[in-house]
């Protein structure tokens, strides 16, 4: 027998091929469809039948234990040249079934509905179909249904389809970060962090003493580099982060002293001006879980940023405290300048442009916000102008029973 093929044959083999679910391995969503027809169908046999070149692949199958059968004795070969479904109420009495091996030998086919399995552009890939081994016939309902099913099939297919793409969209993203994670730290951190070096070195008089004149210029020249250099950290703290969050979030409890602590210390090593930081922690405060290295740099970015508009010995406070029965809050308070309102909005976003902040503190609170958001809480800014700001940020109490690295025993 030879295959009966269909028009543009070339292109929707191309279009099957698309959907890359050739040769896949069951999968429920499928399998329930072929169990609902046969159920509704009562027949022995159904099928959702794929037809390739050479053969017709069966993606889910009930009542049969092959995989494929050829292609030229393939009854769904019949079924994807229809418009509508085929039925065939007695193989035996129809010619071009009679002497089918299909018909005269195991499985023994003597009835056969299929309804073509049409994509959205309009190819014909397969088809689902019901097999009996006694003549009958269906009712219009049952018919109905079928054409209902084979829908759902396409369904079903567009979605594996669909997501497959994003799935690789997703692995190209991820590798395009990658990539510029590398040349931002070779690229540009790499020559940054000599030209402070050689900056530092110079100002500190491993050359030889210089003026005044060119001691201010190249303090400017560093202070530039520095703020340079900041930039490229957040813009690849936050490519970083973009790849790390796919992955499963270190869940231990979180040490609130230990955060607090190190926020201050590493404020205290890094700013000129140098503020009275002081942190707030209640005796009974309910655990929290997260990355704790994460929580740290969230912490760590807000006191860095209150640091910065405040005024030399003014008055910093870092504070957590329960919010209802399942969050905590955690705050960072500075005494001003405030913020205008049509500014805090923007504010979280990957670019506020916000006067009086360089381009590297709008990076860091939007890395703030994606690390917050990870960990299920939430992130915002209270302010009034010529009092001060209160940056927060909410993070759900863990659940009872959890499990999780007890970090203060580590």
């Amino acid at each position: 027998m030879k295959n009966l093929l269909s028009e543009n044959e070339i292109t929707r083999l191309e279009v099957l091929r698309q959907y890359r679910i050739l040769d896949t391995v069951s999968e429920a969503a499928f399998d329930d469809l072929t169990l609902l027809a046969a159920q509704i169908c009562n027949t022995p046999i159904a099928l959702i039948s794929l037809i390739d070149e050479c053969r017709q692949w069966f993606k889910s199958k009930v009542g049969l234990d092959a995989e494929s059968t050829p292609r030229n004795i393939a009854f769904c070969a019949h079924a994807i040249l229809q418009p509508d479904i085929l039925i065939v109420p007695d193989t035996r009495l129809d010619e071009r079934f009679a002497t089918n091996p299909l018909v005269t030998s195991d499985p023994y086919i003597r009835f056969y509905a299929g309804v073509p399995l049409i994509a959205p552009n309009g190819y014909v890939l397969g088809a689902l179909c019901v097999i009996d081994r006694v003549p009958r016939q269906l009712s219009s309902q049952q018919v109905q249904a079928l054409r209902t099913l084979s829908r759902q099939v396409i369904a079903q297919m567009e979605l594996k389809r669909n997501l497959d793409n994003l799935e690789r969209i997703t692995t190209a993203e991820r590798q395009h970060i990658e990539d510029l994670i590398s040349a931002l730290s070779h690229d540009m951190r790499t020559p940054l962090l000599a030209t402070r070096a050689t900056l530092r070195a110079i100002l500190g008089g491993a050359f030889g003493s210089i003026s005044d004149t060119w001691t201010h210029l190249l303090e400017d020249c560093r202070q530039a580099n520095e703020g340079l250099l900041k930039l490229v950290e957040a813009l690849v703290d936050i490519s970083r982060h973009k790849i790390e969050v796919c992955k499963t979030l270190n869940c231990e409890i979180l040490d609130w002293k230990n955060i607090f602590a190190q926020a201050i210390i590493q404020s205290d090593t890094t700013s000129k001006r140098k503020c009275a930081i002081i942190y707030k922690i209640p005796s009974s405060l309910p655990t929290v879980c997260g990355d704790q290295l994460d929580i740290q740099r969230v912490v760590q970015n807000l006191l860095n940023n209150a640091v910065q508009v405040s005024e030399q010995n003014q008055q910093v406070i870092l504070e957590v405290a329960p919010l209802g029965v399942d969050k905590v809050k955690v705050s960072v308070h500075d005494c001003r300048p405030g913020i205008p309102p049509q500014e805090k909005e923007r504010l979280f976003h990957r670019f506020s442009h916000r006067r009086g902040r360089g381009g590297s503190d709008e990076l860091s609170l939007y890395l703030c916000r994606q690390i917050v958001e990870a960990h299920g809480g939430t992130i915002n800014v209270e302010s009034t102008l010529g009092e001060g700001s209160t940056f927060w940020f909410t993070l759900p109490v863990a659940p009872v029973g959890a499990k999780f690295q007890d970090h203060q025993q580590m």
